[in-house]
């Protein structure tokens, strides 16, 4: 049960929070009585993990959850009592409290120890229960017949079709020896209609004179899977269900196998046990016999060994519609009227095969007119038409999810569909929820980390951007998977999430309140919560949508230890969150001058999305791990005294972003272990101690721009990413970075270096992949393969540079050049197509050029006309270009509203028009029509850089067509320095209405 091993392990660190608390912090408390819990905790811990998977026990279910009620509530009493503590008044008073903790942790205690001899219990009955039942096991396996060997059918197989020339290309090889191929992709995907499809080739079935299917699934045993092969080889071998002795079945199975040519499919494989269990009677015949592997486990896939798996991705928009209407018709042809809302269905599928059969399957069930309602909502459509079917298949993969995995799969229940979640962040709310259990000497985040990449590996998470040093940067999670995480969060009150008016019962219950709660949209205004009574407060308030806090604050959830808005919040509520371990909001935040921010005796993370002043009790908060902002005051540490010792940070982690940060020797030494710095020097004359930079030996990621450097820079050796910016550092003197061992990537911005020619040193960059040169002054650069030989990406932008060095085409790793607005710049270009040309003739991987457009898309949402207002009739504006969204504030409720505001969009794709949603803003699934504007024509005409044109000089006109949204015939028109673009959109999927908007584009 994952909430009771997240409260478990969220228990043990409150136990060693108070057991170490800050040094501004004074709690009474009995020592001998948290150990002894804490040992109980520990001991619980370990039972979850090792009898995990007895899931359907009701005897062990029943105890997880007496186990998970006693750590919530042993939590709860420490830390209502501790708060209580920090805000009493007088040390009589504390000294009080400390009674009621003592009382009521001994009353946990007496508790985890009635939990304790029922486990006692529990083993030794599960022990004898397990020793009884494993003879009757391999009988009752033997006549078992219920398990299908081969599916049932051929399903409809569409976008798969290179896979599977692939994969009959590996079956076929000259190879001799015996191979294994293995196909790997989440549940759904379509594994096992790719592998059937292979499996019933006309050629494959004559390649291979033998050929077996066996299911493996989740529970086998030997007995079922040498029988289940010996019956599809050999018809007559049935007479053998009777046989006892896995090891004769085995023998059997490699003497009727043994100098024949076979094919051995094994599907839905989930551990290595079960390979193990039959390799040893497969024999190498040396006959380029083959097996056929299905798993959603890339780890299990690629512990095969013998080839690369084949990894399934999803369909594309194309394909979706494709098998999407080969599922709806029967001949395959889509009436003209249904087509476009048909693709809108199938791309809100995201490429699941799963989704689009199930889907398919209703709509060819359905009347037109029904469609429109299972486009609102695609995956409760899937859901609704098939639940058991779906569920089936996908919880699977979360059923066999290791205890400690799964809090941190349900929490991705807080994050809204579609929602790009960024890892850094996500790993640290993990980690002040509790979830990570301590493992050795390893940081928390490290393991965090360790932990999203193993649901990577079993296709529970989606990759969105992994960097070039391999970190996993961004990342999603398919719709379907979304929304089996938010049921199985809600079945265990692990979280609540979506729409603020979906439960508005249940937060105004005074028993009951969810443990974590997350906003999607909706307001607080007017909505009475009533004061709680339950033993199992709220802990974690997430919100994604403006606006969601009017009328919210502290008092309504005192206990709150994660707190996750887009909203600014009053400086005043933070400081009350006594107990909160993250906060994350909209700034500016003044905790100058001296605050009461050191009662926050559990604050591991501070996240402002705007300015940070800092106090100088900072220095007094030992648990820190992160703090981030986008300008960040942070006091010079105050000389220890007599009184007060030197307090080491030795947790924080992150510095981000520091202005004119002070690097003396004594604060360096203060934070040791940090690993990720960003730091801004705004004055000239702050730079003269970044020598001491060099002293933070755990440093891996280093953003600096300061003015040009008058005295001398060290860089620590463990750095792995680095960036500098008007730092104006000579070529000449670049060997303090290319001497650093393990930078794997470099960005050098606006003068970071300077001179006319670089020449590198022999040696340097030996592990540098991703090197990107930008507004720097360079023209001469030479260098040659042994220079830079990981480097896998260059980028160039802004530069006078007139050619890359030749030798560039024969370093083997180079997959891609990109130049940043170079068009002026053609020798630069056909020096990077040359190099391309060189790589093919020399027979080296090709490599890709592209010119790319950076810059920033200006946004002005003037007003509506004649909208269609509907629900509260509080507008919004909506815009979406790739992962980035960005939205107005609130107009007032008026079918004409005056919205007046600029948005911006950075770097967005010119290729792809970005999308418009006009919304009710406290119903956000009331739609009040969409739209789509193209900006190619705009950043073309930006290339050309019309300067001296007269202010409204128009460079062209586009006019209204099926193609695009326009309303009116569209300007783009020069003015005052700039290209701009009016345009009048006209919104679909709507009676009627308009939006006015000016775009303009900045590079």
């Amino acid at each position: 049960m994952a909430a009771a091993y997240a409260a478990l392990v969220s228990l043990t660190h409150t136990l060693n929070q108070i057991l170490h608390p800050p040094p501004a912090i004074h709690i009474i408390f009995d020592t001998d009585q948290i150990v002894s819990l804490r040992q109980k905790a520990d001991f619980f811990v370990d039972f979850l993990e090792n009898h995990s998977s007895t899931s359907g026990d009701k005897r062990i279910e029943d105890l997880q959850k007496r186990i998970g009620g006693a750590a919530y509530t042993a939590e709860y009493i420490i830390e209502f009592n501790v708060r209580n503590q920090i805000l009493a008044g007088s040390f009589v008073d504390r000294e009080k409290i400390s009674n009621l903790l003592f009382e009521g942790l001994y009353t946990s205690k007496q508790e985890f120890l009635f939990i304790e001899k029922e486990l006692v219990e529990f083993k030794k009955d599960h022990v004898q229960h397990k020793n009884s039942t494993s003879t009757e096991a391999s009988s009752s396996s033997s006549s078992s017949s219920s398990r299908p060997l081969l599916p049932i059918g051929k399903n409809t197989m569409v976008g798969f079709d290179d896979h599977m020339v692939e994969i009959m290309g590996a079956l076929s090889t000259d190879e001799s020896h015996l191979r294994i191929i293995s196909i790997v992709g989440m549940g759904g995907i379509g594994k096992t209609t790719l592998a059937t499809h292979v499996y019933t080739n006309a050629l494959i079935t004559e390649y291979f004179p033998i050929r077996a299917w066996f299911t493996v699934s989740q529970e086998y045993t030997e007995k079922e899977i040498l029988l289940g092969l010996l019956h599809q080889i050999d018809n007559t071998n049935r007479n053998d269900a009777h046989v006892t002795n896995d090891g004769k079945l085995g023998d059997k199975l490699y003497k009727t196998l043994f100098g024949r040519k076979y094919l051995i499919v094994m599907d839905d494989m989930w551990d290595i046990k079960a390979w193990d269990t039959v390799k040893r009677f497969l024999p190498d015949n040396n006959n380029r016999s083959r097996i056929l592997v299905t798993t959603r486990l890339l780890k299990l896939a690629v512990d095969f060994g013998s080839c690369s798996p084949y990894q399934l991705n999803f369909l594309d928009e194309a394909q979706s519609w494709d098998l999407l209407r080969q599922k709806i018709f029967a001949e395959g042809r889509c009436p003209i009227e249904l087509e476009r809302i048909g693709k809108s269905i199938a791309k809100k599928c995201r490429g699941l095969p799963l989704a689009l059969v199930v889907i398919g399957g209703l709509l060819a069930k359905s009347k037109a007119e029904h469609w429109k309602y299972v486009e609102e909502d695609v995956t409760s459509a899937v859901y609704n038409q098939d639940e058991e079917f779906c569920m089936k298949i996908l919880s699977l993969s979360y059923n066999r999810l290791p205890i400690y995995l799964k809090p941190c799969f349900l929490y991705f229940a807080v994050f809204p569909e579609d929602y790009s979640i960024e890892v850094p962040r996500m790993v640290m709310l993990w980690v002040a929820e509790g979830f990570i259990r301590q493992c050795g000497h390893k940081r928390l985040e490290e393991i965090g980390r360790e932990y999203l990449e193993d649901l990577i590996d079993r296709n529970l998470i989606l990759v969105s951007w992994r960097s070039i040093i391999g970190a996993v940067r961004t990342c999603r999670i398919h719709d379907l998977l979304s929304d089996l995480s938010r049921r199985e969060a809600y079945k265990e009150n692990f979280i609540l999430s979506g729409k603020l008016y979906n439960h508005l019962h249940i937060l105004s219950d005074t028993k009951i309140r969810p443990t974590r709660l997350s906003i999607y949209g909706g307001r607080w205004k007017g909505t009475k919560l009533m004061p709680y009574r339950s033993l199992v407060p709220t802990r974690s308030f997430l919100s994604f949508s403006k606006g969601d806090l009017t009328d919210y604050n502290a008092h309504q959830f005192p206990l709150l230890r994660v707190l996750n808005v887009v909203d600014r919040y009053p400086k005043h509520d933070v400081l009350q969150l006594i107990n909160s371990r993250y906060v994350s909001c909209m700034g500016p935040m003044m905790l100058m001058p001296s605050s009461t921010l050191s009662r926050l005796w559990g604050l591991q993370t501070i996240v402002v999305e705007g300015k940070l002043i800092l106090p100088i009790e900072i220095w007094q908060m030992p648990q820190l791990r992160h703090i981030e902002g986008n300008h960040i005051n942070m006091p010079h540490p105050p000389p220890p005294d007599d009184v007060q010792k030197i307090i080491l940070l030795e947790n924080l982690q992150t510095l981000s972003i520091v202005r004119d940060f002070k690097c003396c020797e004594k604060l360096i030494k203060r934070i040791p272990n940090v690993k990720t710095l960003r730091n801004v020097c705004q004055t000239i004359g702050s730079n003269n101690c970044l020598r001491n930079i060099g002293l933070l030996h755990k440093l891996e990621e280093l953003y600096m721009e300061c003015p040009p450097c008058s005295g001398e820079i060290v860089f620590p050796c463990s750095l792995k990413e680095l960036s500098l910016s008007e730092c104006k550092i000579p070529w000449e003197d670049m060997s303090v970075v290319g001497s650093l061992a393990n930078l794997e990537s470099l960005h050098l911005w606006n003068n970071a270096a300077v001179g006319q020619k670089w020449i590198p040193k022999e040696g340097e960059f030996a592990q540098l992949k991703y090197l990107l040169i930008h507004k720097c002054e360079l023209e001469i650069w030479e260098a040659d393969n042994t220079h830079f030989p990981c480097l896998e990406i260059l980028s160039l932008g802004y530069l006078n540079l007139k050619e890359i060095p030749s030798d560039f085409a024969e370093i083997l790793p180079l997959r891609r050049i990109d130049l940043d607005n170079n068009n002026s710049n053609h020798l630069l270009a056909s020096s990077a197509n040359e190099i391309s040309e060189q790589r093919e003739n020399i027979g080296y991987d090709s490599l890709r050029v592209q010119n790319i457009t950076s810059g920033a898309l200006i946004i002005w949402v003037k007003r509506g006309t004649n909208l269609v207002v509907c629900g509260g009739g509080h507008i919004g504006v909506i815009i979406t270009s790739g992962n980035q969204r960005v939205e107005t504030r609130v107009a007032t409720k008026d079918v004409n509203p005056e919205c007046d505001e600029e948005l911006t969009i950075l770097n967005p794709n010119e290729s792809h028009p970005v999308s418009l949603t006009v919304y009710d803003h406290y119903n956000m699934d009331e739609k009040m029509g969409e739209a789509e504007f193209d900006i190619g024509p705009l950043v073309e005409a930006a290339k050309m850089n019309p300067n001296g044109l007269p202010n409204d000089t128009i460079v062209t006109r586009i006019l209204p067509s099926s193609s695009n949204c326009l309303a009116k015939e569209s300007s783009i028109f020069w003015e005052d320095g700039v290209v701009k673009q009016d345009m009048r959109l006209r919104l679909k999927n709507v009676e009627c209405g308009e939006i006015e908007i000016q775009i303009r584009w900045f590079f």
